[in-house]
């Protein structure tokens, strides 16, 4: 059989225009149409010539539409020929990923040299990422050719974290504080990973279960100081991106966190420009102090300062480490030889950022600090308001480290924190000069191995 890898060319909208419509040729057909891929959308399909005379396709296109007609794409097809008998392969690939999730109608059509029109339609669906132990749901379109997303975000795969889906997607009881600039649980894929104060009612005003902050329910706003990031100034998307690469869930967009069955306490610091100023550390530090007396095993703080923070703050973080509670910080972003407070403390599991050949990124900081490195560069996650987007940087390394610890807690956790930190680090897999270094650490996070050795 006859393989052809085609040249194409992408449009954005669906482009004008019609092909002549006549008798198809006989013997001519279009079978086993296969979407490939997503990411990027990649098709094969097998045009046979059953004739006795061969068929030149001058032209054709793939066209791609939603449920209701609407063009989404179209792809043009280069020309072939199918010598009688002959059975051709046909593969043609966008530029682009298309992962959304919905039903879709595929439509091929070949036009010959002489006029004939050959066409064949597939309807299929894209489904959400899967959570192997997830119970079974009914999702529209059963019965249709389906295809699942592709995570979006290489750093998923490469730290081995869908691997332990199979033992666990994280426990509910395990719980991130994310001090940040604030999370956007009206994000879908976020909404089901929010923590709840169980001893507050929400909206009454109160504060019912006396810890010092009214109507607390899902965590507090040390920016505005009032009951979360829903209301008041506008928060920036730098919280969101995080809190999806710990524990989004699947859904519309082709990302799912690490830990995507774990909670998610809102613990907002920065402003709406994402930043804080020295006059802040007092707030800072109560914001750490809440985490740790709130239930959160884990406090994510994608922050790094210029400078020594003040004892109030330092204080806070002994406080917080020594009531059992794992904090995980970043190297910062200036690409220098030494590690950003408040990574540099020695209760802080400093994390500087790797590329996909397992480099140190450009940007990332390195220093006798690091316990261990993550994936940090060009990281696709979910911005507040619900869109895709990619950065890069320290802060998007660190998540990828909570979100193995909070899988690491969830199948062990009777563990110590010194001991969940001290199993992260031994079954890191070692990069750059052998043994602990300067740039990564004891290396490369490894949810897979973690989750085995607990196992053993």
């Amino acid at each position: 059989m006859k393989r052809v890898k085609l040249l194409v060319g992408c449009l954005l909208a669906l482009a004008a225009g019609v092909l002549a419509v006549a008798q198809e040729p006989s013997g001519a057909w279009i079978t086993d149409i296969t979407v490939v891929g997503l990411s990027p959308f990649d098709v094969s399909f097998d045009f046979e010539n059953r004739g006795g005379s061969s068929i030149w396709i001058d032209r054709g296109t793939v066209r791609l539409t939603d449920r209701l007609g609407a063009g989404i794409e179209q792809i043009a097809l280069n020309g072939f020929e199918a010598a009688p008998g002959e059975r051709v392969a046909v593969g043609v690939q966008s530029r682009w990923e298309f992962q959304i999730t919905g039903i879709y109608l595929l439509d091929i059509s070949l036009e010959t040299s002489d006029g004939h029109l050959i066409s064949k339609s597939l309807a299929f669906r894209i489904i959400p990422i899967g959570l192997p132990l997830a119970p079974a749901t009914h999702l529209e379109g059963e019965g249709l050719y389906t295809v699942q997303q592709q995570p979006a975000s290489w750093g998923l795969d490469h730290i081995g974290a869908r691997d332990v889906w199979w033992v666990t997607h994280g426990s509910r009881d395990v719980v991130v504080a994310v001090i940040d600039s604030g999370i956007d649980f009206s994000v879908p894929q976020l909404a089901d990973a929010q923590w709840t104060n169980p001893g507050e009612i929400a909206g009454n005003g109160r504060d019912d279960d006396g810890n010092g902050f009214i109507d607390d329910v899902h965590g507090y706003d040390f920016r505005d100081n009032d009951a979360g990031s829903h209301v008041g100034t506008p928060i920036h998307s730098h919280g969101t991106f995080v809190a999806s690469i710990i524990a989004a869930r699947p859904g519309p967009l082709p990302i799912v966190g690490v830990a995507p069955g774990i909670r998610l306490m809102d613990v907002r610091f920065l402003d709406s420009s994402n930043s804080f100023r020295s006059s802040d550390w007092g707030a800072f530090a109560r914001a750490v102090t809440y985490a740790a007396d709130n239930g959160a095993d884990i406090i994510n703080l994608s922050i790094y300062a210029n400078g020594r923070p003040p004892r109030v703050f330092s204080d806070a973080l002994e406080y917080a480490a020594s009531e059992g509670v794992i904090i995980v910080g970043i190297a910062g972003n200036e690409g220098r030889d030494s590690v950003m407070y408040p990574g540099k403390y020695d209760v802080v599991v400093a994390v500087s950022a790797t590329t996909p050949d397992d480099l140190l990124a450009s940007f990332s900081n390195s220093g006798q600090e690091i316990v261990v490195c993550a994936p940090g560069e060009r990281i696709t996650s979910i911005a507040a308001g619900g869109r895709a987007v990619t950065q890069s940087g320290t802060s998007f390394a660190a998540p990828h480290v909570s979100g193995v610890l909070a899988l690491i807690l969830s199948v062990a956790p009777n563990l110590s924190s010194s001991e969940a930190i001290e199993l992260l680090a031994r079954t890191a897999i070692d990069l750059g000069v052998r043994g602990v270094d300067a740039q990564f650490g004891k290396g490369l996070v490894d949810a897979r191995a973690a989750v085995n050795a607990v196992m053993e």
